[in-house]
């Protein structure tokens, strides 16, 4: 009786841990992963991304990822303003260090957005 037991919890288990990496939306396979500076760089000059500093617009003024666009996660109107975006679009994120990125990438995630790639580290990383 326990090695059924255990043989099928081993089943649920697999079954429950790839399909986390398999979500698909519409025939696309989800990434929402963070990425080395490497990684965010191409993905950058690929042109299919629209980058979002998701600091306070004062941290954003101060300096920012060349095109980047304000978008502070921290702003009461944060899920609203990400439920009116295309969830479809290819989006890249960052904060000053990755904490704020985290939260965003969550949020995103949790609103059905397809793709958004959170850079590692930060602008702190994007500027060493």
């Amino acid at each position: 009786m326990k090695k059924a037991q255990i043989y099928l919890l081993t089943i649920l288990s697999v079954l429950v841990f790839t399909t986390g990496f398999a979500q698909e939306t519409e025939g696309e396979e989800v990434v929402i992963e963070t990425v080395d500076k490497e990684a965010f760089k191409f993905a950058i000059a690929s042109g299919e991304y629209v980058i979002f500093d998701v600091r306070t617009v004062d941290e954003y003024m101060e300096g920012h990822i060349e095109n980047a666009k304000s978008l502070d996660v921290l702003d009461d109107q944060f899920e609203k303003t990400i439920s009116n975006i295309d969830k479809a679009q290819k989006y890249l994120i960052y904060c000053k260090s990755g904490g704020r990125s985290q939260k965003a990438l969550e949020k995103m995630k949790d609103a059905g957005f397809v793709h958004v790639l959170e850079l590692e580290g930060g602008y702190l990383n994007w500027n060493k």
